[in-house]
């Protein structure tokens, strides 16, 4: 937003230099970032927050202003016309109803039009001309520029329509229709959907509502007659058709930032005025204003305890209400504070905290007294969950992963199992789903970073229609390290080299992940697994499908694994188990195994473990093997199992009988020594 010192001081009446001014601005909350020099004197070059719409003029400035020092800057006789809607003789005159139409007050709660008839076709005055160059715009005509003129003003964006262009010369006001489309003033032809709201005569759209007008209804050098909007529009509905359109507009910018409703009539007087001062054309008698009934806002209650213990400093009562008042609240004294109601421009008041922002902005954030810090000092650190995430982040990135963060809302992806909550209104269709996996988001860093060794992995929330949890996603692609002096290629990254990194995280929660079948249509039949903890599901890996690596762009041989940390979380132990170290030797003893196909090793494993328990410390295959002479169906796996005792040596006779108590115990899963 740029403001000229000179189109302000119509407003507030005042001696303070351009820096004096922008000091006052930025100490009230609206930061000044420079003030750049103009023709007509110094202008203030400002950014207001997404809440503050209201101060996207200057009639917002300076209320504000007026609001912080009356006594330096003090309201003019404009001002004061502002406050009352810059009235216009017999404002009870209104233009026949069929004027206006509106099919959807809730994207357009209010929509007001007059008619002007026979304006000739000049430039705008030259007060007019110089403030708007100023104010960043460029002079067009005296109509166009002063619709502009006073949206800056006022902050309300205006419309002009060349009437004789449209249809019946009336206004409906609806939503679009699937296939309608339109030219702009762009020249641009758009293609409009029924989630956006236009403006549309007896026939056709003419504009898009809050954004752009159309080309067809343009004002020209030919115009006599002008049908003037203005309007309030549901900032949701501009700010979703502004981003399906990929348009801004100054307009658009001020209707998603929320235009006071109350400001309708306002803006078509204040042009009518101008107009009337440059080339002498009344409007025609009579206004057409179509509303939805106007809800008050309901008052807030704010106490003098909570303001004190919030600002840290103690505000009079009878000075929080003054300054209330002067921004524009209808206040009461309450029995332990305040009763405040918020004017219809301040569509940002909500809560008591946001009354309290208010109290403490006009006393002055300066005032607040210095004061040392006391009390106990808080224990720093993490705890719990939080601590445990922290952990296998680190980890993660010991093991050479590099962290990614990718964004929370998406569309659907060919790398989830199922869908997303959906948002109620996306502000693009390809954000319109709450993500119920990671690794679309792997993949597609993959994707931009593709013809590198990828190790990626993220941390981040995922939703279902009942809860959201907190998973871990990680991605290998390429090689697994870069090439060495000593020769030799570079291992490539595959589905064992990600298994074992699933195993050292799984090592932080000392849980034993389990490995199981798994048959998921996202990744190669062969390679792919479940993993498990403790007896719950955890999560699942494997080797994307070509054909989705191939759709999401990434490579071929791409591995991904995602892990629930809720549940590997919740198994998670804080103490530590210590054991001496035996004193006595091991032994070994290996075992060829003839095992159905079917079988799992995990299960294999699983067996011994069971059978020995802690007189088996490790266990681990060495071979597989497969031969013409076996069935068609089994295969040969070589199993080596470590065995020793903490008090006492194991004889040969105490290993071979461990020995056969495993190979009787894997006869349950078909298995057999070859």
């Amino acid at each position: 937003m740029r403001a000229p010192v000179d189109w302000l001081n119509d407003y507030v009446r005042t001696q303070a230099s351009a820096n004096e001014i922008a000091a006052t601005l930025t100490m009230l909350g609206l930061e000044v970032e420079e003030i750049e020099s103009s023709d007509i004197g110094p202008v203030l070059v400002f950014k207001v927050t997404p809440n503050r719409g209201d101060c996207l003029s200057i009639l917002g400035l300076a209320r504000e202003l007026a609001a912080k020092d009356p006594a330096k800057y003090a309201p003019t006789e404009l001002f004061a016309q502002a406050v009352h809607g810059f009235a216009l003789g017999d404002e009870s005159k209104r233009l026949p109803d069929t004027l206006v139409t509106i099919e959807d007050l809730e994207l357009c709660p209010a929509y007001g039009a007059r008619l002007f008839e026979s304006i000739p076709f000049k430039p705008s005055g030259d007060k007019i001309r110089a403030r708007l160059v100023a104010g960043g715009m460029r002079p067009i005509s005296v109509v166009v520029d002063t619709t502009n003129y006073v949206m800056i003003e006022l902050g309300q964006p205006l419309h002009a329509f060349d009437r004789d262009n449209l249809t019946e010369g009336r206004i409906v006001v609806r939503r679009a229709r699937s296939g309608e489309t339109m030219r702009t003033l762009d020249d641009m032809d758009r293609a409009l959907d029924d989630q956006m709201l236009v403006i549309c005569d007896a026939a056709r759209p003419v504009a898009i509502a809050g954004v752009m007008g159309g080309a067809d209804s343009e004002v020209s050098a030919n115009t006599k007659n002008v049908l003037l909007e203005s309007a309030h529009f549901s900032p949701a509905s501009i700010r979703r058709t502004r981003t399906r359109l990929g348009m801004n507009t100054d307009a658009s910018y001020r209707f998603e930032r929320f235009v006071d409703p109350q400001g309708v009539q306002r803006a078509l007087n204040r042009f009518a005025m101008l107009l009337a001062e440059q080339t002498g054309v009344s409007p025609v008698e009579g206004t057409c204003l179509v509303s939805a009934p106007f809800h008050e806002p309901r008052a807030i209650k704010v106490r003098e305890s909570r303001w004190t213990a919030l600002l840290g400093m103690s505000v009079p009562r009878a000075a929080a209400g003054s300054s209330l008042v002067a921004l524009g609240f209808n206040v009461t004294e309450d029995q332990d504070g305040l009763m405040a109601t918020a004017p219809s421009w301040r569509s940002d008041i909500g809560f008591e905290e946001d009354l309290i922002e208010e109290i403490g902005r006009l006393w002055g954030y300066d005032e607040i007294p210095e004061a040392l810090p006391s009390g106990a000092t808080p224990v720093g650190g993490e705890f719990g969950k939080s601590a445990f995430v922290s952990s296998v982040r680190r980890a993660a990135l010991r093991l050479g992963f590099t962290e990614v963060l990718t964004h929370s809302l998406r569309d659907t992806s060919p790398l989830d199992l199922g869908r997303g909550p959906r948002v109620r209104n996306p502000v693009s269709p390809e954000l319109a789903m709450l993500r119920p996996s990671l690794l679309h988001g792997v993949a597609e860093a993959a994707a931009r970073n593709r013809g590198r060794n990828l190790q990626l992995f993220e941390i981040g929330r995922v939703f279902t229609s009942e809860s959201e949890r907190t998973h871990l996603a990680m991605l290998i692609a390429g090689r697994l390290m870069d090439d060495h002096w000593s020769g030799g290629p570079p291992p490539p990254a595959d589905f064992f080299a990600l298994k074992g990194h699933i195993e050292r995280l799984g090592d932080l929660s000392q849980a034993q992940i389990e490995f199981k079948p798994l048959d998921d249509p996202r990744f190669h039949p062969g390679r792919q697994a479940g993993l498990a903890a403790g007896g719950q599901d955890l999560g699942c890996m494997g080797q994307v499908l070509p054909d989705v690596a191939e759709a999401l762009d990434i490579p071929k041989e791409t591995f991904v694994a995602e892990i629930d940390l809720d549940v590997l979380a919740a198994g998670r132990t804080d103490s530590i188990r210590y054991a001496p170290i035996s004193a006595f030797p091991s032994v070994r003893r290996d075992m060829a195994l003839l095992v159905p196909k079917s079988v799992p090793y995990g299960a294999i494993e699983a067996a011994i473990r069971n059978e020995l328990g802690s007189l088996a410390e490790r266990i681990w295959p060495f071979d597989i093997f497969r031969s013409e002479d076996m069935p068609e169906d089994m295969h040969s796996i070589a199993v080596a199992v470590v065995l020793r005792r903490s008090d006492r040596t194991l004889t040969d006779e105490e290993a071979n009988e461990a020995r056969e108590r495993t190979v009787s115990a894997l006869k349950a899963l078909g298995a057999r020594l070859r």
